[in-house]
């Protein structure tokens, strides 16, 4: 009973059909495997990505810093020449 309403819902697919579709579906495999290959050598080797939950806080809290580093020192830059430059001009 059952085998006759799988029969009615899918057709019935010869040999050579299924071994064409075998075959595409390898290819597909070989194809996909490449691109992994591809993907996992342009991945960085960062512990951002890592399994351990402490690796990837302690790398993000490492990023935060430096970013604001990066943003900080220029600002300072920038207030101590308007300060110096401010503090000539206001002597005359």
């Amino acid at each position: 009973m059952s085998n006759e309403l799988i029969s009615q819902n899918k057709p019935e697919l010869s040999l050579e059909q299924l071994q064409a579709r075998l075959e595409q579906l390898e290819r597909q495999l070989q194809i996909h495997a490449i691109d992994i290959e591809g993907i996992s050598k342009r991945v960085p080797d960062s512990n951002i990505i890592s399994p351990n939950f402490l690796k990837r806080a302690f790398t993000v809290w490492g990023h935060y810093v430096v970013a604001g580093f990066i943003i900080a020192i220029p600002m300072v830059c920038i207030t101590m020449a308007l300060a110096l430059l401010t503090g000539l001009f206001s002597q005359y």
